[in-house]
């Protein structure tokens, strides 16, 4: 399916919506946590680095990074795919693939504040906020599947 210049450009601006979107909501993970938990948001030296459950601490990481790069890996393929295929949905659906896996990361925070009252949940939120950072659409991958 191509699409014509002006298809694109109202494609290209509807990713960006869903991009911002997705942006935005790491905001409103940060705001979720002031509520439920406002002491994490007072820093304690006191406190280990690694919180009261290192291992559940070190799983996590580990998993935050993992679907941060997983999140590139499976974006780039359907980017592949749609230029391959001329199917700029692909694109679309690469985009919102990566950025729902950069979300992970700040859920995984989420989860290490509210279950576990680890304060240094928003290194996790961070990463995602970056993720979905890096995952900004570029006209080009349309242009390419598209013409």
């Amino acid at each position: 399916m191509r699409l014509g210049k002006e298809k694109v450009k109202v494609e290209y601006q509807t990713l960006v919506v869903i991009w911002g979107g997705l942006l935005i909501s790491q905001l409103m993970f940060v705001g979720l946590i002031y509520f439920l938990k406002p002491e994490l948001f007072s820093f304690d030296a006191s406190r280990p680095p690694m919180g009261s459950q290192p291992l559940i601490t070190v799983v996590f990481a580990v998993a935050a990074i993992f679907v941060f790069i997983l999140s590139f890996v499976l974006r780039n393929q359907y980017i592949r795919r749609a230029v391959g295929d001329h199917d700029p949905g692909c694109v679309q659906t690469g985009l919102t693939l990566g950025c729902a896996l950069s979300e992970m990361c700040s859920i995984l925070g989420v989860i290490l504040a509210i279950a576990f009252g680890y304060q240094y949940f928003i290194l996790w939120i961070a990463l995602g906020f970056l993720g979905i950072l890096l995952h900004f659409p570029r006209k080009g991958n349309l242009d390419a599947a598209s013409f």
